[in-house]
C-alpha cells in the first residue's frame, strides 16, 4: 500500500506490480501466454507497450537451434529494456536447457513448460519477497493441472484454445517430448465450456495442441477431437473453428462432411517433413509419402478452395540429392499452398543429433532455398486465384483507412474501411493481390447460422 494524506483524509493506493509478456514459437506457446495474461493474480496488471515492468515473463521455444538463439536474445532484450525487473524464463527451451538460461545475467527464475500453470503463484511469491528457489518449489507444488482459460483478452479477435499438451511420439529429430512431457488433454466438459465461452467473445477460435490429433486419447472415458467438435456444433456453442496443425494419420476427415463442415475453416496445416521413404523412416515418422499424398488429394477434392500447408525439414542426416528430389517432386505434385521449411537442426538429446552422414549446413540451406522458392510460387498462385471471390474475413485492425483481417483460407485481406468493424466477420470481394496478400472491397457483414 502507498499512503497519501492531507488535513482532510488519508488515501491508501494499492500497489499494482506490472507484468510484461514476451512470446516465441507456436500457437500453444501463445495460448500459454494468453492463459497467464488472463489469470494474473490480484493486484498484478499487464504492462502496456513501452511501459517499464516489474516482472517480465519470456515464453521460450526450442524447436530449432535458431529458436534457442532467438529465446536467448529475447531474454537479454528483456533485461535491457526493463532494468531492475525480475525476469522469468518459461517454456520449452527453459525446460530442456535450464542451466543455460540460468546462466544469463539478470534471470530470476526458470520455469519449464510442464510447470507453466505455476506462474501466477510464482509471481505472487516473488513479489512478496520469497527467494526464487523457495518460490519456485512452493508454486510448483500447488499448481493446477491445466492453466486457466484465457477469456479476458479483448484485444484478441481470434481466440486460441489449448486442448492438448505434450507428445508421445518419438520422432528422431524432435526435442519437444522432453520439453513438454507426455500427451495430456484438457477435460472434455471443460473443453466444451471453454469453447462456448470463447465463442461468445471471439468470431474465430483456433484449436491448438502440441499433438492436437491425440486429443482425448488419455481421458476416461476415451474421447477425440472429432467428438468434441461434433458436440460443440450440436450444442450450438461452435462458431468458426481452425485447427493449428494435424498429423497426417490423425486428420479428422469426417468433420469436413455433414453438420460440422460449415464450422471448419478451409485451412489445414499437415506436416510432411520429407517426401523420401528412406528419410521418413529415419525420422521415425509413422506414415508413408504415398499415404500423405492420398490424404492431401482427398482433402482438396472434398473442400473447394482449401488452403493446405506443410512443414518440411531439409538436410536431415543421410539425405542425398535423390532424397531431396523426391521431396520436391512430391510437393510439386500436390495442391499445397505454402510450406514452412526448416533446415535440419541437431538437437542435443535426440537420436538424429548422433546419426552418421550429417549434412553440411550450406547444403541444407541451399535445399531450403529451393523449397522456399517453390513455396513462394505456390502462395502467389493461391492468392492470385482469389480474384473475384467473396471471402469471409475476421476484421482484426484498421490501419490508415484500410481494414485488415484473416479469411477462412488463412489469407490476409485488406480493403478500404469507413468505420471500425473490428471483431466482426465481413464479406470482402477480392479484386487484386500483391503475391502475398489480397485486396478488395467490402461486400457486407457476414450473415449465417454460425454467428449470432
Amino acid at each position: 500500500m502507498a499512503e497519501s494524506s492531507d488535513d482532510q483524509r488519508t488515501v491508501f493506493v494499492e500497489r499494482q506490480p506490472k507484468v510484461a509478456l514476451m512470446g516465441l514459437g507456436c500457437r500453444v506457446n501463445q495460448s500459454d501466454l494468453d492463459a497467464l495474461a488472463s489469470g494474473l493474480p490480484s493486484p498484478f496488471v499487464l504492462a502496456q507497450p513501452g511501459e517499464a515492468a516489474d516482472f517480465v515473463v519470456v515464453n521460450t521455444c526450442t524447436v530449432t537451434n535458431d529458436a534457442d538463439s532467438a529465446s536467448r536474445q529475447a531474454i537479454r532484450r528483456a533485461v535491457r529494456e526493463h532494468p531492475g525487473a525480475r525476469i522469468i524464463a518459461a517454456g520449452c527451451y527453459a525446460g530442456v536447457f535450464p542451466e543455460v538460461i540460468a546462466g544469463i545475467p539478470g534471470v530470476t527464475a526458470v520455469v519449464g513448460s510442464r510447470d507453466q500453470s505455476s506462474l501466477p503463484e510464482l509471481l505472487r511469491r516473488l513479489d512478496a519477497g520469497e527467494d526464487p528457489e523457495t518460490a519456485l518449489e512452493q508454486a510448483a507444488a500447488g499448481a493446477p493441472d491445466w492453466p486457466p482459460a484465457p477469456l479476458d483478452l479483448v484485444d484478441h479477435t481470434r481466440g486460441f484454445l489449448k486442448l492438448q499438451d505434450g507428445c508421445d511420439a518419438r520422432c528422431s529429430y524432435c526435442i519437444i517430448p522432453s520439453a513438454r512431457g507426455p500427451s495430456r488433454s484438457l477435460g472434455f466438459d471443460d473443453a466444451l465450456s471453454r469453447l462456448a465461452t470463447m465463442g461468445q467473445r471471439h468470431p474465430e477460435v483456433v484449436l491448438a495442441g502440441v499433438h492436437l490429433g491425440q486429443y482425448g486419447g488419455d481421458l476416461e472415458p476415451r474421447r477425440s477431437l472429432t467428438e468434441l467438435v461434433r458436440m460443440a456444433v450440436r450444442q450450438g456453442v461452435a462458431k468458426r473453428l481452425r485447427f493449428s496443425s494435424i498429423e497426417p494419420l490423425e486428420f479428422p476427415f469426417t468433420l469436413l462432411q455433414g453438420e460440422t463442415a460449415p464450422f471448419i475453416c478451409e485451412h489445414f496445416h499437415i506436416p510432411l517433413q520429407s517426401g523420401s521413404p528412406k528419410i521418413l523412416a529415419a525420422m521415425r515418422r509413422p506414415y508413408r509419402a504415398s499415404e500423405y499424398r492420398r490424404l492431401v488429394e482427398r482433402i482438396a477434392a472434398a473442400v473447394p478452395g482449401v488452403c493446405i500447408g506443410a512443414d518440411v525439414i531439409t538436410g536431415f542426416p543421410g539425405e542425398t540429392d535423390e532424397d531431396h528430389r523426391e521431396t520436391v517432386h512430391l510437393i510439386e505434385a500436390l495442391p499445397l499452398a505454402y510450406l514452412h521449411i526448416f533446415p535440419f537442426s541437431p538437437r542435443r538429446g535426440t537420436p538424429a543429433a548422433e546419426m552418421a552422414d550429417q549434412i553440411p549446413g550450406a547444403v541444407a540451406r541451399e535445399r531450403a532455398r529451393e523449397l522456399q522458392a517453390l513455396s513462394d510460387r505456390r502462395w502467389r498462385t493461391f492468392v492470385a486465384g482469389q480474384a473475384g471471390h467473396v471471402l469471409e474475413v475476421v476484421v482484426e485492425r484498421i490501419e490508415g483507412g484500410l481494414a485488415r483481417g484473416t479469411s477462412r483460407q488463412w489469407i490476409t485481406v485488406r480493403w478500404p474501411a469507413r468505420r471500425d468493424q473490428r471483431g466482426q466477420v465481413v464479406k470482402v470481394r477480392v479484386e487484386a493481390s500483391d503475391g502475398s496478400e489480397c485486396f478488395g472491397v467490402h461486400a457486407g457483414v457476414f450473415s449465417s447460422r454460425l454467428l449470432p
